[in-house]
């Protein structure tokens, strides 16, 4: 077995009794199961199709501490501005969610967000029925390694016909003085015609290595609709897996939508099937990326149902010696026609040593199907930057709203108009090479 991973499995046999002590119960269920699989399968290497751009075991290696004892310290709360932006706020440090009134503005009436801890004494039912259920149906040895060392996570319940007025936001901040690994879990059930945003954001103010797992598991019920948006403003030295797990039934919408601006190795691994007819699924990522940053978004939309529809819209910024690779595969079964399924994956590489990498792919069994995939890696538009000098713009200004330009169609996908300006200030400040945009105005650091 990979050192790498041997030393977790070390750590769980020898403290398994503190892990196990404050977790819900039907987290210490789950355990047994995946230290099976991790035993029997071991981690995934680059000859593993899924997995063949992002190199797993290296980034397992270093000696990562856990917080068994599941304490926050003295944490700062983000602040996370976002001017205009109005949401319910929880906060997540590490992997552990910080105390907070329970009160809920009555115009988010309808949604619950607690610990999986206290989800487990108000909902067992519900957590014994969802937990694990998605994540197990397709093993995957990061999911088990999650499965294995998490301690608590969060649960976001929207009750049937519900529609909060307001996004659901949750911050997630890293500060640590010593190498940190943070094993997150996300379950979300969003009921029959209920609907709701949830905004989630990542943080890191430590220049000490972390490494993130983190597994979400959401289920949608008949003629819901969920929005997740996702930022990514870390640091060189964060690293994250997150393996996403959805389900969705009839009529059911999904918006799926992450913006990565800064991180060290980030990969998203989305495995969603849409089972109940005319499901829809739109799923959409921008990249800014530069020094040695590696952005890995590895796709599966699966249509089990006739009359769905998906789409992938993935776009790319590189700079420097930064990596983005993308592989999305829509997979159409046996009997589910009438569906329409579009992927597009664009990368621009704006330095001679950036790299994109990208695959799109279909596998269909059925007869009655519009899809089409396309993918392109290139540098900007040398007649488009002439067209503008010509006008009296500068080429280093030319070049700067050319790849805004670029990735501005992801962003106007984001239906909240405070998010939506605030990422488009960031990622010109990105491009015009503010090395601290992961600070602007989030108050973590006091700036």
């Amino acid at each position: 077995m990979n050192a790498a991973l041997q030393q977790y499995i070390d750590l769980y046999e020898a403290h398994q009794a503190i892990l196990c002590h404050a977790a819900p119960q039907v987290l210490n269920e789950a355990r047994a199961k995946a230290l099976q699989e991790l035993k029997a399968h071991g981690l995934p290497t680059s000859r593993q199709e899924r997995y063949k751009y992002t190199d797993v075991a290296a980034l397992l290696e270093p000696d990562y501490g856990l917080n068994l004892q599941r304490l926050a310290g003295k944490q700062q709360v983000a602040a996370c501005a976002v001017p205009g932006l109005k949401a319910l706020t929880r906060y997540v440090a590490g992997d552990v969610m910080l105390p907070t009134s329970s009160q809920v503005p009555s115009t988010c009436e309808g949604i619950e967000v607690m610990s999986l801890h206290e989800a487990q004494q108000v909902y067992p039912d519900l957590l014994q029925q969802h937990y694990n259920r998605l994540a197990s149906e397709q093993p995957d040895a990061l999911t088990a390694l999650n499965t294995l060392l998490v301690q608590d996570g969060l649960f976001i319940y929207v009750k049937r016909n519900a529609s909060p007025a307001l996004p659901l936001q949750i911050v997630n901040t890293a500060q640590t003085n010593t190498p940190a690994m943070h094993n997150r879990r996300l379950l979300i059930l969003c009921e029959a015609h209920a609907s709701a945003t949830i905004l989630l954001c990542d943080h890191c103010t430590t220049r000490s290595q972390t490494l993130t797992t983190e597994v979400s598991e959401i289920s949608l019920g008949e003629g819901a609709q969920l929005s997740i948006y996702s930022v990514e403003e870390t640091n060189s030295q964060c690293s994250r897996y997150h393996n996403i797990y959805a389900t969705q039934q009839a009529e059911s919408r999904l918006n799926l939508c992450d913006v990565t601006l800064r991180a060290g190795t980030s990969r998203t691994m989305a495995n969603v099937s849409l089972k109940g007819e005319g499901a829809q699924t739109f799923m959409a990522g921008a990249i800014v990326a530069s020094e040695a940053q590696h952005i890995d978004n590895n796709l599966l939309i699966a249509h089990h149902a006739p009359a769905c529809q998906s789409e992938m819209l993935y776009k790319s910024v590189l700079n420097q010696e930064s990596t983005a690779a993308f592989a999305g595969k829509v997979y159409v079964a046996p009997g589910a026609q009438q569906t329409i399924s579009q992927q597009t994956s664009a990368n621009l590489c704006v330095s001679p040593n950036a790299h994109a990498y990208t695959q799109p792919m279909l596998e269909i069994y059925a007869d009655d199907v519009k899809c089409n995939h396309g993918a392109t890696v290139g540098k900007l538009d040398e007649s488009a930057l002439f067209y503008m000098r010509q006008r009296g713009i500068s080429e280093a200004e030319a070049r700067l709203l050319l790849q805004h330009a670029f990735v501005s169609e992801v962003i106007s996908h984001i239906d909240i108009p405070a998010l939506r300006d605030r990422l488009t200030s960031l990622i010109d400040m990105r491009f015009r090479g503010d090395d601290d945009v992961h600070c602007a105005g989030c108050g973590l650091c006091g700036k």
